[in-house]
Parts: structure tokens; C-alpha cells; sequence
């Protein structure tokens, strides 16, 4: 219930107090991190990443956790360091602002549209990520072409595309849609489709 509030809060932060930079070489460059304040200068290495755990500050899950913490004039060098990188524009790119868009999805008012069309991912995205060319129908069968097919509305072709699939994946399938929506025309253009590739099927209605 506060995520709305903690995000909005969060980017107004970064906004007025914080700079992201990301590495835009490739290469990779040792973690570690400086802390220029007027007391004092230091520096600790190494680091996995920014969390309360990396930088010590909490017990993780790895057996130990040694960060060494150096003081002027050791940490000079670490902060020369990070001035070069942080001001080469050749590696590293100013990313605030995505990090900041990213952020303020969280408590952006949407429209019903977008929201409709998320749901819909995050519903058959699954569906999705087991589609392949392995599975999909084939379309040299021309089932596209037959009475059947024609006959149908999107939502059965749909499902006839959906049916074709897990059948081929599982060599099953249900086909549970309410009663009037046409479970017979789906189930006919189903076996219209594997009668296409001279395969055989029944059909059976109760």
C-alpha cells in the first residue's frame, strides 16, 4: 500500500541528490567505493555491488565478508580513479533519467489501456515463452484456407493456434471455454489442421 509513496519519494531523491553513470566500454572495472567528505577521505575494496550487505553493513549468506577500509593517503589513489572514469564521457553514459522513468512507473497514474494490455502479458506470458517453430502450426498444411477456418472468429482462431501448440508440445490439451463460444468449430479446425497432414482424428460430443 506505501509503494506508490516510497517510489514518488525515492525519485524525487535521486532528482535533487543523486547521479547514476553506467560503463559503456565493456570492460570490466574493479568495485569499490570512496567517500569524499570534508572529515575525511576513504575508500573501501572490494565490493560485489551497493547493498547494505556488499558494503558490510549486514551479515549475507556468504561465509565472510572482508572489505578493506583505507584512509588518506592510501584512498587518494582510489579517488583520482574515479574522477577519470566518472568524467570520461567515452565510458561511462549519464543514466538518471532512465533510472528515474523507471522508478516513477511504480506510482504513474496509467491509462485503462495500458493496464488492460499488462495484464494480458503478464497472463499468457508464459504461453509466449513456450511458443517456438517446433510448435507452431504449419502453414504449408493450409488450414488457413479450409471452410472451417473461415468460419471462426478471432477468439476461436486463437484458440485453435493455442490448442495446435500445447498439443504439439504435451500431446494434450483442454479446451475449456463457456458454453455458445464454439468449442465444436475450435475443435473441428483443430482436426481439420492434423487432416491436413494426414493424420487421423475423432471427434466425440456429450
Amino acid at each position: 500500500m506505501t509503494q506508490r509513496s516510497i517510489a514518488k519519494e525515492c525519485a524525487d531523491w535521486i532528482r535533487h541528490k543523486a547521479t547514476f553513470k553506467s560503463n559503456v566500454t565493456g570492460e570490466n572495472m574493479g568495485v569499490f567505493m570512496t567517500v569524499d567528505a570534508p572529515a575525511e577521505k576513504v575508500a573501501y575494496m572490494p565490493m560485489s555491488g551497493f547493498t547494505t550487505v556488499d558494503i558490510g553493513c549486514e551479515r549475507g549468506n556468504s561465509s565472510y565478508n572482508m572489505i578493506n577500509r583505507m584512509e588518506a593517503p592510501f584512498s587518494t589513489q582510489y579517488m583520482q580513479l574515479f574522477e577519470s572514469l566518472w568524467n570520461d564521457k567515452d565510458k561511462m553514459q549519464d543514466v538518471t533519467d532512465v533510472i528515474i522513468s523507471n522508478i516513477s512507473t511504480a506510482y504513474n497514474e496509467n491509462s485503462p489501456e495500458f493496464i488492460y494490455f499488462m495484464t494480458l502479458y503478464n497472463v499468457f506470458s508464459e504461453f509466449l515463452d513456450d511458443i517456438s517453430e517446433d510448435a507452431l502450426p504449419n502453414e504449408a498444411t493450409g488450414f488457413r484456407q479450409s471452410k472451417i477456418w473461415s468460419m471462426l472468429y478471432d477468439f476461436q482462431r486463437d484458440a485453435v493456434l493455442a490448442i495446435i501448440n500445447k498439443l504439439e508440445k504435451y500431446n494434450g490439451c483442454i479446451l475449456a471455454d463457456s458454453v455458445g463460444l464454439g468449442k465444436t468449430f475450435t475443435a473441428l479446425a483443430v482436426i481439420k489442421y492434423y487432416e491436413n497432414r494426414n493424420k487421423t482424428g475423432i471427434y466425440v460430443a456429450n
